[in-house]
């Protein structure tokens, strides 16, 4: 049998050298793309951790504003007393403004915040958005009350227990604003007062 000429031999090293090398990077390339994928899935996990206390306060501040928002436009839309008009403008821009100071907390905190009013919420959307004229302000009325009472006792109290230094800042900032739509909320005329005046 004729064995392998020069030439053949001369072919085959390259060829031999070249698949060793590869057969040796294959597996420290499999190696470092694991290592990244299980690296940044790990980051990825602990910035999304958040504690129950953190997501809760979040959950209900959102909810808060973004129903104190849609309310209020409900009022420009409805109401008929200027005390109301002007209130409702008033809680649109305030509350706007706090959702747009909240929101690069939350992308820098890794907290994800819910993306459509929940029931309780949306219920009372639906009572203010159904009734008109004197019943619509009173209602109106009633509910900024009841929302406002609730949004000062959340805000105080994760601004005391809370655990993220910046949403904990972002919560005593807002309180005074809180208790201040929280008062004239309260001095919003009643339907029998706006009678008494009208006569």
């Amino acid at each position: 049998m004729r064995g392998p000429n020069v030439e053949e031999t001369k072919m085959r090293k390259p060829l031999l050298a070249g698949a060793m090398a590869l057969a040796l990077l294959a597996p420290s390339y499999t190696l470092a793309a694991s290592w990244s994928k299980s690296g940044s899935t790990a980051t990825m996990t602990r910035s999304n951790r958040v504690d129950a206390t953190t997501q809760n306060f979040v959950d209900k501040a959102w909810n808060i504003g973004n129903f104190e928002i849609q309310a209020g436009r409900e009022a420009q839309n409805k109401a008929n007393t200027q005390d109301f008009l002007d209130y409702a403008r008033r809680i649109v821009r305030d509350h706007t403004n706090m959702d747009d100071e909240l929101k690069p907390i939350l992308q820098q905190g890794g907290i994800n915040a819910p993306n459509a009013l929940d029931k309780e919420h949306q219920n009372l959307l639906q009572q203010l958005t159904s009734a008109t004229g004197a019943r619509f302000e009173d209602r109106f009325r009633t509910q900024q009350i009841d929302g406002h009472e609730k949004a000062v006792k959340l805000f105080e109290s994760y601004a005391k227990n809370g655990q993220n230094a910046d949403l904990k800042r972002w919560a005593q900032s807002a309180i005074p604003m809180l208790e201040n739509h929280l008062r004239d909320a309260k001095a919003l005329p009643r339907a029998t007062q706006r009678s008494t005046s009208a006569e």
